[in-house]
């Protein structure tokens, strides 16, 4: 190895240039000497040294402390202080800066030696320590996941910058309980759970929920493992906090959809019986019936309950696409550009106000505000000039409106309109439309005005929306 290159900084010129004998003597090289900390400042940057042997009392308008704490704000490398005073105030003072090492002169050129040598590996050791410590914030802060540290009692004695998401201050849940930050009837298998881990050397693993400074609640799943002192004693926890939020959404979107799919089966195979059943009947009456009048009017009935079962069976077609695939996160602003210009009609403003809003929903998401276009292109008669999307922001969630000046919805009607079967047509649209939004937990109301204009009022409770940036 190269032998190690010392900056002397030391006021009298005799005693500095018999140092440098003496470490020439040892074998080391000297990268400058100099009488001022001004000078030993420059030196620091421009020589760059592996060790600094820094007088305190020097010439010039600063001392050898205030020379190391500049040289400290551009550089790690050691500081051994020499002087020929020791008081208490110096030595105070001087600690401040952290120094390798203290000498008095005269010294003695073993000790002298001793302190540069352990100076220079403790330094070493410092430089390693500290680029391990970079490589593993590193790795903390760039992590997806939330990383932490308790001790036997819960108390969190570490936790990754990443708890920022929750809008969390790291400085905030140190030295608090963990089980602060849990939603509150999840705590018992949270404590439960790192029990069996101080108890065993096996990592566990549990799902749970948190709350985050706006009290919204996300699902997480935690891994941990007991960490041992070196006698292999218990002393707290590590662990990894992983949001699975949309997975579970995701999961309860599928349950939610399956049932509501095997319901529609149910209910789908029950009308389409009955229908059967009473077609079946005419067929029976049309064979039997001599009048010419009357059969041809039992077959228009007939041709009817064909339709019936037509438009069952068609809807089971479309409704069996809701919640088949998982539920994303969706950008309300690119989507409503891609419906609108197919929508458009001569005389009527179909426009969009929505910005940077992101949805959590069912990929068929689109369909919802093209059937709350259509809906209004059907039923807002010759009064219907404009259909306008907008959004406000609620205690509940965020308000997505489809608002325009048609003809409105008589208030008998406001609740049967998401009903299936009702309706001037199919009456499937808004059917659809309120199915596809329950995916996620995302509801729809009408609160229009009868001669005034229907106005749908899409709620979507927090954490199924967010400020997103748009691509559109």
């Amino acid at each position: 190895m190269a032998a190690a290159r010392i900056l002397i900084v030391e006021d009298e010129r005799l005693v500095a240039e018999d140092i440098k004998l003496t470490l020439l003597g040892f074998g080391y090289q000297i990268a400058g000497i100099t009488t001022t900390g001004e000078e030993a400042i420059r030196l620091a940057r421009d020589a760059t040294p592996d060790l600094i042997l820094m007088d305190i009392h020097l010439a010039g308008t600063i001392n050898g402390i205030a020379a190391a704490e500049e040289i400290q704000k551009f550089s790690a490398v050691p500081v051994v202080y020499l002087t020929a005073f020791a008081d208490e105030n110096i030595t105070a003072q001087a600690k401040i800066t952290q120094p390798y090492g203290y000498i008095i002169k005269p010294y003695d050129e073993r000790e002298l030696r001793t302190v540069i040598e352990f100076s220079l590996f403790k330094s070493q050791l410092d430089q390693k320590l500290k680029e391990s410590e970079e490589k593993y914030r590193a790795l903390a802060e760039n992590t997806a996941d939330v990383l932490f540290a308790l001790d036997v009692n819960g108390i969190v004695t570490y936790i990754s910058p990443h708890v920022n998401k929750y809008g969390h201050l790291v400085e905030d849940l140190v030295l608090g309980g963990f089980c602060d930050f849990v939603y509150p009837q999840d705590r018992k298998i949270v404590r439960e759970n790192f029990l069996k881990v101080l108890s065993c050397e096996r990592q566990e693993s549990t799902v749970f929920r948190v709350v985050d400074k706006w009290g919204y609640i996300h699902w997480v799943e935690e891994r941990s493992t007991v960490r041992m002192d070196v006698y292999g004693r218990p002393i707290g926890i590590y662990g990894t906090l992983r949001d699975i939020t949309d997975r579970r959404r995701a999961e309860e979107s599928f349950v939610l959809a399956n049932k509501k799919l095997n319901l529609l089966n149910n209910i789908t195979r029950h009308d389409i019986l009955n229908t059967i059943t009473g077609l079946l009947g005419l067929i029976d009456m049309s064979l039997a019936s001599k009048e010419m009048a009357e059969r041809d009017e039992l077959l228009q009935e007939i041709k009817n309950s064909v339709e019936i079962i037509q438009h069952q069976i068609s809807f089971t077609r479309e409704y069996q696409e809701v919640g088949v695939n998982a539920p994303i996160w969706q950008v309300a602003e690119a989507i409503l550009q891609r419906v609108i210009p197919d929508c458009s009609r001569p005389g009527i403003a179909i426009a969009s106000q929505v910005k940077g809003i992101g949805i959590f929903a069912d990929p068929l998401l689109e369909k919802v505000f093209y059937n709350l276009i259509d809906n209004a292109l059907r039923y807002g008669g010759e009064t219907l000039t404009t259909v306008t999307f907008f959004e406000q922001v609620s205690d509940e969630g965020l308000i997505l409106v489809c608002e325009d000046n048609g003809a409105g919805i008589p208030p008998e009607e406001k609740k049967k309109v998401f009903e299936r079967g009702i309706g001037k047509n199919t009456g499937m649209g808004l059917f659809l439309t309120r199915e596809i939004l329950l995916i996620t937990g995302i509801t729809i109301r009408e609160t229009g005005t009868l001669g005034k204009g229907a106005r749908f009022e899409i709620l979507i409770p927090n954490g199924a929306w967010r400020l997103t940036k748009t691509n559109a």
